[in-house]
């Protein structure tokens, strides 16, 4: 939900992003299937941060890209692996109140955060690690590394 009461929400199964109003009207749609900018394959989630910035978690591209509050694409960051700033299935998107971004790296058991970089994509500034074992979170292992 962005400042004004918008709700986006991820439209996996049809490659898109849609935006309704606080009382649930439709406003606008984001994207379309494939792998160029503003296009999605499995798109799984969705922030906005504080200035209106809207971060698409595209899953099956393997990254994360940005847009305007009106829809207007601005950038892409990421690709498939597993090293820094690299996914394997994204699953989630988060921005805190000073703008990092923090990417669920969902098959590589890592959650990545970028900090914004107004000049240049986002690096990645630390990964957390999370080791579940059986599923049930029985025993975890976290791991921190800051880059720079």
């Amino acid at each position: 939900m962005d400042s004004g009461g918008n709700v986006y929400v991820a439209d996996t199964n049809n490659n898109r992003i849609q935006k309704f109003t606080s009382n649930g009207t439709f406003t606008t749609a984001l994207g379309s299937r494939g792998s160029g900018n503003g296009q999605f394959f499995s798109p799984r989630g969705v922030a906005v941060d504080s200035g209106g910035n809207v971060y698409v978690v595209d899953s099956g591209n393997s990254r994360i890209q940005q847009f305007t509050s009106n829809g207007t694409f601005t950038t892409a960051f990421g690709t498939r692996g597993s090293l820094n700033g690299q996914f394997v299935a994204p699953n989630g998107v988060a921005v805190d109140s000073g703008g990092d971004v923090y990417v669920a790296d969902t098959n590589n058991n890592r959650v990545q955060v970028f900090t914004p970089n107004a000049t240049a994509v986002p690096e990645p500034t630390s990964t957390l690690g999370l080791l579940l074992l059986g599923g049930m979170g029985v025993a975890s292992r976290f791991k921190k590394q800051r880059n720079g």
